[in-house]
């Protein structure tokens, strides 16, 4: 609760414009509507669980990925930046750091036409919307003339926002908790012929309320498709998480699912590559971003199975980090990753989606490279 501090004379005033008075919700809020009711599991940390225990859940997400998603997760080629990308990409004072985010929006716009999810009167709703860079290049692609329009849904309020340039040309925004909103209330939504969700970066748990989001009751019946690139797996909840019954089908427990959030961050803790070094050598960021295909998947040429030689059992966490080379905790922590997306395909499965996971850019133009790919059967 934000504490106001005014004159008595001005009060009557300023509650009519406090941003903290108690304001009527709209009908698309509706309190949890997209979060399942469970009992909440306490999140214990890494650095808290027994070394013995970690190197079980290390061998367990070896042998599954192993398994079921090894041979399941496809490597996009790469592809000319997207038509309606290429004016900004090509700018000449454009730093390498933008081009590396308008490369995995190309990439997007290129999936989503190839699944075939384009077609007029669809409602193209980015989850997460941030400033709205996505739906500005959805909108600038597939939006003129076709009766279609984009839906921007993000939980904060930002200034300098991409869709401040499609205001009455078919863009909405809403200021939306995606576990609160009921999207075939929402006008943008309820009209369109057919959704279709989108997201760049949905970190943690808000996938898990988007994927609930796009196939909840009134919804689903409507939505053709869903590309969503993951993030931040270590923000996801047990409780919240799609793909807790499905991963408890392939032996996964409430337990190796709590230390799987820690091992995520394995992934993307750091690249080895000094600071100093990458301001020195911009060059070499350019190098990676357009050069190194070979890593866009998540082996990175090195085994990652715990050492022939294993801590000891009392190993604390550090103990067990530090026997691990770099190259293998980074490839662990992208295994989880990938489990957890698994989770979530076997998720959006079960309520008739074709859907695959892919790595939709190489790993030099962002760590966070997988995406789900989801289409009506």
């Amino acid at each position: 609760m934000i504490a106001c501090t005014c004159y008595i004379s001005k009060l009557e005033k300023h509650l009519t414009i406090c941003n903290a008075r108690q304001q009527d919700q709209p009908p698309y809020i509706e309190y949890n509507i997209n979060t399942p009711i469970t009992n909440a599991v306490p999140r214990i940390l890494l650095s808290e669980i027994p070394g013995d225990i970690i190197i079980q859940v290390i061998n367990k997400v070896n042998s599954l990925y192993d398994k079921f998603i090894k041979s399941n997760i496809v490597s996009i080629p790469e592809r000319a930046i997207h038509a309606a990308v290429a004016p900004e990409f090509n700018e000449a004072d454009r730093q390498e750091s933008s081009r590396r985010h308008l490369r995995q929006t190309s990439s997007l716009l290129w999936l989503v036409e190839e699944e075939n999810l384009v077609d007029n009167e669809t409602c193209y709703v980015e989850l997460g919307a941030g400033k709205g860079q996505l739906s500005f290049y959805a909108h600038t692609a597939w939006c003129a003339g076709a009766g279609s329009s984009v839906l921007l849904v993000d939980r904060a309020t930002l200034r300098h926002k991409r869709d401040g340039r499609l205001r009455g040309r078919g863009a909405a925004r809403l200021r939306a908790e995606l576990a609160h909103l009921a999207l075939h209330r929402v006008p943008a939504a309820a009209t369109a012929r057919r959704l279709v969700g989108l997201a760049k970066h949905l970190c943690g748990v808000a996938t898990d309320y988007a994927l609930r989001c796009m196939t909840s009751e009134g919804v689903l019946g409507k939505t053709r498709g869903v590309v969503i690139a993951t993030c931040c797996h270590h923000r996801c909840e047990y409780s919240a998480y799609v793909g807790n019954r499905h991963l408890l089908d392939m032996g996964v427990t409430a337990e190796d699912l709590n230390a799987m959030l820690g091992l995520v961050s394995w992934a993307t803790c750091g690249d080895g590559r000094n600071r100093l070094h990458r301001q020195n050598n911009p060059a070499s960021d350019e190098h990676l971003a357009t050069t190194e295909t070979d890593h866009s998947n998540s082996e990175v040429g090195c085994d990652n199975n715990v050492p022939d030689e294993a801590p000891p059992a009392a190993a604390t966490h550090e103990q067990l980090k530090h026997s691990l080379s770099r190259e293998q905790r980074e490839q662990v922590g992208r295994r989880a990753k990938a489990l957890l997306d698994w989770g979530r395909k076997l998720y959006l499965e079960e309520k008739g989606f074709n859907v695959k996971l892919c790595h939709y850019v190489p790993i030099g133009v962002s760590p966070e490279n997988v995406c789900i790919v989801a289409t009506k059967m």
